[in-house]
Parts: C-alpha cells; structure tokens; sequence
C-alpha cells in the first residue's frame, strides 16, 4: 500500500487540479496509469497497513473523484466547436448572485422587538339634556367629564430602529371616564328676553297674578303696578312664576318685558317703586327715595313759585333728608304749605318758610328769624327727626337720639296733633306732598 501513496506524495493538492484541468481543456492526455498492486501477490487476507496516511487516503480519495469526472467529461465535451461555445454561455451565470451584497444585507438588517406598558387615556363622551328654563341654544354643563386611564402594554417591531409594526396584548383599565352632562336650553320666551331664571323682569302694563297657570278670578294673588319689578323663578307654556314683595304667582308672559327689550323700564321701575309706597299713613322717618335731580325736578318750574324761592331750596331739602334720615318732600310740603310757596311776609322778610316759633296770637313777631332759608331749613329738619318723627332713645344723627317729646307716630296725621293746631293741617301737607311724587 506503501507503494501505491509513493505515486502522488511528490505532487501537491495544486500540482493536481492543474494537472486535471489542462487534461479538461485539451492541453494534456490523461497518463496511463497501472496499478502497483498488479505483481503484488496477496493471500486471502489483505493486510493493511496500520500506518496508513489519512492525508494521503484524502488525496487518493479527490484522485479517483478526479478520474471519474476526466473519463465522463470526455465523451460530454467531445463536441463540435459550436457546441462548446453554446456550452460554455449556458455554463455562464446569466443573472449572478452577488453573495457579499447578501451577506452584508443580512449583517446590516437588525430587526428588534420591546414590550412596554404605557398609561393611556380614555376620552370621556358628552350628553345633552332639553331645558326648558335655559335660553333658547344656551348650554350649561350640569356635569363635567373627566377621561378615565388604562395600563396598555403592546409588542413593538423595529427594524433599523423604525417601528414597523405594534400589537396591543393587554389593557387594564385602571380608572372609568365620567360622562360630561350639558344641558340646552330650549325657552325662546327667555332668550328674547335675554335672561336666565333668577334675574329681574318688569311688568309692562297692570298685570294680574295669579294661584296657577290658569286666569280663574277666584285665585287671584293681586295686582302689579305697570313698570313693577318682579323676579323670575321659572318659566311655563306662555307663562311666568314670579315673586314680588313677598308674593308668588304666575303672570303671562306677555305682560312682561326686560331691560334688555326696553331699557328706560329700570327707571320708570324706580319712580314707580316711590311712586306706590306714597300714601297718608307712609312713614316720614325715612328717605323719600328721590335724587338730587328728582328734588330739582319736582320743586322748579311750579306757577305758584313766582319768585323760585321753592325751586332755590330745592337742594337744602334733598341734604336735610340725607343728614337727617326724614323724607324732605314732607318737609318741603310743609314750607309750602305755611309760606304759600315762600310768598308770606314771614317768609320774605325772616327767610322762615315754615313760620317756625310763631303763635296764633302774633303770628310774625314771634316767628324766628333765620339768616338764610337754608338755615332755617336745616334746623326745622333737626327739630322734627329729634321730637316729632321718631320714638325717645332712636338714634337719629350725629350720635344723637331722639327725645320723642312730640312723638306720636312717623306720619302727616301724628305730626298734625303737636305741630300744628289747625286738625286739617295734615290733609293739606299730605296734598302738596302727593302732588310733588307726581312730578316724577
């Protein structure tokens, strides 16, 4: 066998493929090869040997693999030229695989996956709900939403560091979204008069009020002057529930308007309020509710004021009432009354519009004498809050309180039993009083 491995072991692995290539291509004859083992005699048993040499049974092995192709191309090639050259473009790769470009894609994509828990909120839906005591479209919320949250944990893909696929595995709510409630108004009677339930609305002629939503006159509450403000509680098929002084009822509504529709009601409301409280019983220990203007009004431009000393003093009365908390239309009714509109000899001469000290008697020599129709004014004022309009111990002003010595009630008549000793005296004031309101 030793003999056999001689043969190849002085050529290398190269010197062999070169050898069968030239032999492939026509360039050498493939040698004649006799077998070693021809005159070796051998008995039943062949014995190998024990040192065989793997390296050459590989060589020996390639060899005979060699062989085999060499015998087999030759009668495959033994073609014409033609048929070569078809064989050797058939044997060329027409459409190569570039094996580094794929073994470099394939390095260079990194696909990766995440899982990751995120908190996710969950919008919250809105309802709507009919009102009928909202202005018409007008929304008001009753109810606010609130979203609610979720634990969602998804798979995530990359790619190259791009996201090219997410799937949601769980989500466990953790807090529920509350529906948001609003409510939309439908009252077309409040949005024209641009107002909501609650707010002031005022009576724009007489109106009648009554028990229910049904005119029946045996259920008739009273009576609303024109201009009368009224507050709206809640509105009902072409009508309103109301409240006015302490009563409730309903008035339709198309007696009703707002000062948005009608803004000069705000002020006939305000001298109709004066207006309705004026009565001979009313109390004269408060305010009379006119302003500086209302006192300028109400005392210019009377005939009977030939010389305007009335309409003058018209400013001295409104500060009287405010220093001294007493209605100063009383007390210009009665400088009025006892001066016949500052035109007495009393009044003219002493500047004493109210004839104050005097007695029947002697009537001007022992009236006062002031120095200004203010003065005498102001103190008049001082001597009825302090003795005549207001019970002993009430406080009165400058920390004073009233003696009450003349005391017998806050009105025209309870002034008449110590002030005056004419009994129809109070009938008189009252008169010029009530006619002053009516200026208004």
């Amino acid at each position: 066998m030793n003999q056999i491995n001689n043969n190849y072991d002085d050529k290398s692995l190269s010197d062999l493929f070169k050898e069968v290539k030239d032999i492939r291509y026509g360039r050498a004859k493939p040698k004649e090869i006799k077998d070693p083992r021809e005159n070796v005699k051998f008995n039943r048993i062949c014995v190998v040997d024990k040192k065989f040499n793997i390296f050459g049974a590989i060589i020996g092995l390639l060899f005979v693999i060699m062989f085999f192709t060499l015998v087999h191309s030759n009668s495959i090639f033994a073609t014409s030229e033609e048929e070569k050259v078809a064989i050797a473009e058939y044997e060329q790769n027409q459409f190569p695989i570039e094996m580094m470009e794929v073994i470099s894609n394939n390095i260079s994509s990194s696909t990766t996956k995440e899982i990751k828990t995120s908190e996710i909120q969950i919008p919250y839906e809105t309802t709507y709900v009919d009102n009928n005591q909202l202005p018409l479209n007008e929304e008001v919320i009753i109810e606010n939403g609130r979203v609610g949250y979720l634990d969602q944990t998804v798979i995530r893909t990359y790619e190259n560091g791009e996201l090219i696929n997410e799937n949601i595995i769980s989500e466990i709510t953790k807090t529920e979204a509350v529906t948001e409630v609003i409510e939309r108004g439908t009252s077309e009677f409040l949005y024209n008069m641009q107002v909501h339930i609650g707010d002031i609305l005022y009576t724009s002629d007489v109106a009648t009020m009554y028990e229910s939503d049904v005119e029946d006159e045996e259920h008739i509450v009273c009576m609303i002057y024109p201009y009368i403000d009224i507050k709206i509680l809640s509105v009902k098929d072409g009508w309103s529930y109301v409240t006015v002084d302490g009563l409730n009822g309903y008035v339709k509504n198309e007696l009703i308007t707002s000062s948005a529709i009608y803004p000069e009601v705000v002020e006939l409301c305000r001298k109709q309020r004066i207006l309705v409280s004026v009565n001979s019983a009313m109390a004269l220990n408060k305010p009379s509710g006119l302003t500086r203007d209302d006192f300028i009004r109400v005392l210019s431009n009377n005939e009977k004021d030939r010389e305007h000393i009335i309409e003058n003093c018209a400013e001295y009365f409104y500060q009287a009432e405010q220093n001294y908390n007493i209605n100063g239309l009383f007390l210009a009714s009665i400088g009025i009354h006892e001066s016949n509109w500052g035109m007495s000899n009393i009044s003219r001469q002493k500047k004493n519009l109210f004839g104050y000290g005097s007695y029947d008697s002697s009537p001007f020599s022992s009236s006062y004498t002031f120095e200004s129709y203010q003065y005498g004014i102001d103190l008049v004022a001082k001597v009825l809050a302090k003795y005549y309009l207001n019970e002993a111990g009430t406080p009165i002003y400058d920390g004073e309180t009233a003696v009450g010595s003349y005391y017998n009630g806050p009105t025209v008549a309870g002034v008449n039993i110590r002030y005056a000793s004419d009994t129809n005296w109070s009938n008189r004031v009252y008169s010029i009083m009530e006619s002053l309101y009516k200026e208004l």
